[in-house]
């Protein structure tokens, strides 16, 4: 075993073979990304992304200030993609940016510490089934994590070539690349979503320890030089994202925090549901705060001890604390802020995995040359069949369905109730494009009081349960006993794990009692109607 004096040292320079392995992994990446990239629905805030590019610049511009987003992801959406796009033709942005993410971490390990340690990195960003999620979402999650990695390679750049850094900006060997890709990562990051807004603190505390590197008696004009560089740095930051910021507060009536009201409390449970989907290799449910099961339990394991003897390789290196300050400093804020207000979520902490998985990778040189090869391919084969099950397990409802079989069902003067606040949203963007808007035929609201009214006056309702987002939620059967005055359904319909369509008759009208009544027209055709167009899985009379 390799001990830290012996860790190989990688350069910035690229090898043919370096060139080979990148390819190999942003490949593999990229097909993970596109494949069955629109077999999941759009859930809430894909949804709201769908809306938001419809509009106007100007309403888009406005809508994203006052919901605390910057318009700058929405605006590129708009202009790169079609107006009748679909699902997958606004998530191949995300899926892109997610594959330039593989290549930048695999640069940064490679540099640090070697070919190996870059393989293993690049794998794990390549087929983290986190980050292949968010990669397939229209989203601007990805294009954060790749614009704050690109700052990272900045900040290691900069630890390893402090005395570069400490030069005059026009000295032929100031380091202009890695600068330029801190001041200009950084920038974009912060422009894009403020879940970047701790990556200043951990990048500052990086360049206060690169600075501390060059206080000695000998250096003073040098660290004179860096902390001038480092105070014009952060001005250009500041001058590029704080207007921006101040619009977002001045659309949010200084209620920033209590917005953030559906997040779920912190505790012991959330928080290992955090650190397993983005760290340990773990998928998550979209709406609900937990991990589906894994069909590899050790793989997480091995990460986890990979990483922590990666920490402990570096942990004399400056760029190694870089590296950690990369990783710790977003989850130890959001949980500190967390004491006042529930902040951790996993797609909060995202972008703080590229680090970590490049102490992994680091980690990962520690094991004897000679098993490298068999290691990496192990790791290889483990993360894939570890992946598969995100294409074929249902991790977003399934307003689709839904939304065709009200589309398909519902005539004029229905009603149609939902309980979840948004779901009028998740109908109407996920409508079938060759049916009839829901909306046209039938009237949807959230307000229970205006569905009992309109069923006194003889409109059919059909109720709609399930969860459009995280945050509260209600069983079927606590729905079921809200909606108790609309007496028993005439039939129930489930879309998916999450979601159930219930349809009452009016007062007064016969509802059917059996698939075989859609012969009797007496009763309710279009009850009947729908049993027989549904799959017969999906069939179910209410008794």
């Amino acid at each position: 075993m390799l001990t830290d004096t012996q860790m190989p040292s990688g350069t910035g320079t690229f090898s043919a073979r370096d060139a080979a392995w990148l390819l190999i992994i942003v490949f593999i990446g990229l097909t993970a990304r596109l494949m069955h990239i629109d077999s999941q629905p759009f859930w809430l805030d894909e949804a709201l992304t769908y809306q938001r590019v419809h509009l106007g610049i100007g309403s888009l511009i406005a809508d994203s200030f006052s919901n605390r987003h910057m318009p700058s992801y929405f605006l590129m959406l708009q202009a790169i993609s079609p107006l009748d796009t679909n699902n997958a033709g606004l998530r191949i942005p995300s899926a892109l940016f997610g594959t330039a993410s593989i290549a930048v971490v695999f640069t940064i390990a490679r540099r640090v510490a070697g070919r190996a340690a870059a393989v293993v990195a690049a794998l794990l960003m390549a087929l983290s089934p986190l980050q292949v999620q968010y990669g397939q979402e229209a989203r601007s999650y990805t294009l954060v994590t790749l614009l704050i990695t690109v700052a990272l390679w900045g900040l290691v750049r900069l630890a390893q070539n402090s005395r570069g850094a400490a030069l005059d900006f026009r000295h032929a060997e100031f380091d202009r690349f890695g600068w330029g890709a801190y001041v200009l990562g950084t920038i974009g990051a912060l422009d894009v979503l403020g879940d970047a807004a701790p990556w200043l603190l951990a990048a500052n505390l990086s360049l206060y320890l690169i600075w501390r590197s060059l206080c000695t008696p000998h250096n003073s004009e040098a660290s004179r030089c860096f902390r001038r560089n480092w105070l014009f740095s952060a001005g250009l930051i500041l001058m590029f994202c704080v207007p921006f910021y101040g619009a977002i507060l001045a659309f949010s009536d200084g209620q920033m925090l209590q917005k953030f009201d559906w997040i779920p409390p912190l505790s012991w449970q959330n928080l290992r549901v955090a650190a397993k989907s983005t760290y340990l290799m773990r998928m998550a449910a979209v709406v609900r705060f937990s991990v589906l099961p894994t069909v590899v339990p050790l793989l997480g394991l091995l990460v986890a001890a990979l990483g922590g003897i990666g920490l402990y390789r570096m942990r004399r290196r400056l760029e190694g604390r870089v590296l950690l300050l990369g990783f710790a400093v977003l989850p130890l804020l959001l949980l500190a802020v967390s004491l006042v207000k529930s902040m951790v979520l996993p797609r909060y902490i995202l972008w703080s995995a590229a680090p970590f998985f490049i102490l992994v990778g680091i980690g990962a040189t520690a094991l004897p040359r000679r098993m490298l090869p068999v290691a990496i391919t192990a790791l290889l084969l483990l993360c894939t069949i570890n992946l598969l099950p995100i294409y074929h397990t249902e991790t977003k409802p399934r307003w689709d369905r839904a939304a065709a079989t009200l589309a398909a069902h519902v005539r004029p003067g229905d009603t149609v109730f939902t309980g979840d606040a948004n779901a009028p949203t998740m109908l109407a963007v996920l409508q079938p494009k060759d049916q009839v808007p829901i909306d046209q035929s039938a009237l949807v609201t959230s307000r229970l009081d205006v569905a009992l009214a309109r069923w006194k006056q003889g409109s059919r309702v059909w109720a709609v349960n399930g969860r459009s987002a995280m945050g509260p939620g209600i069983t079927l059967d606590a729905f079921k006993s809200r909606i108790a005055a609309l007496g028993t359904p005439a039939l129930e319909i489930p879309e998916g794990k999450e979601i159930t369509i219930l349809m009452f008759d009016a007062p007064g009208t016969a509802g059917s009692t059996s698939p075989r009544d859609n012969t009797d027209w007496r009763l309710t055709p279009p009850i009947a109607t729908a049993i027989e167009t549904l799959p017969v899985s999906r069939r179910r009379i209410a008794p």
